[in-house]
């Protein structure tokens, strides 16, 4: 299951130094939407969600919660960020570059260069943008300094020979203001993108004063988005 998704679910948000989702389902099989609704519960690790159709009706019970993000050390310079895409087949958080206001997070760098990251799905769309370190709390709990992916046309001129489909990083194209993977491994490329020549297209180190000059780059696990 890759974003466009059915969800009849109960979820209780858990966060134990990265993010974890328990979610206990029973409900109809029918494909009819159900109306918007919010699910709460008390407890500091307990988040509130919302089903709905998302920010432009594409997600048929789509699973929505809000997530603040804050400079790394901060508790003041700070966004939340609502309308967050809960998504069990995709890894860590990426949130639209615009819904994080003015807020301002620090770059991850390989050999000195911006880390950009190309991450594709299953259906054909893919998010393109830098890989930044934030903090991220959800309901009582904190992820300190881990990456996150900002998507936005920072660096606009796209690898197209090998990040190729459609473009999903905007609230317009994306429906929601950034997706929360919750899939079942810690990073999104794991090994495969470690060595000198990775196995997968999926990091890049791009040029500041060149935007265009994006190539695919090796990432260690550190940097790589994780929840």
């Amino acid at each position: 299951m890759t974003r466009k998704r059915d969800a009849r679910c109960f979820l209780s948000l858990l966060l134990f130094g990265t993010l974890v989702l328990a979610v206990g389902c029973g409900g109809s099989s029918s494909p009819t939407p159900t109306p918007p609704q919010t699910v709460t519960s008390s407890g500091s690790n307990v988040q509130p969600i919302s089903v709905n159709l998302g920010l432009t009706g594409n997600y048929p019970d789509g699973i929505f919660t809000s997530v603040t993000v804050c400079a790394p050390g901060s508790t003041t310079n700070c966004q939340v960020v609502d309308n967050v895409l809960v998504d069990t087949g995709s890894f860590g958080l990426r949130v639209v570059g615009s819904a994080l206001g003015s807020l301002s997070l620090s770059q991850e760098t390989v050999n000195g260069n911006p880390l950009v990251e190309c991450f594709s799905y299953l259906d054909g769309t893919y998010n393109w943008g830098p890989v930044q370190i934030a903090d991220v709390q959800i309901s009582g709990e904190l992820a300190s300094s881990i990456p996150i992916q900002v998507l936005d046309d920072a660096f606009s001129v796209i690898p197209s020979a090998t990040c190729t489909g459609t473009p999903s990083d905007t609230t317009a194209t994306l429906g929601a203001n950034g997706i929360l993977g919750i899939g079942p491994v810690q990073y999104d490329c794991g090994s495969s993108c470690t060595s000198n020549i990775p196995a997968v297209d999926q990091y890049y180190q791009c040029s500041t004063t060149i935007p265009s000059s994006c190539v695919v780059t090796s990432a260690a696990l550190n940097l790589q988005v994780q929840k």
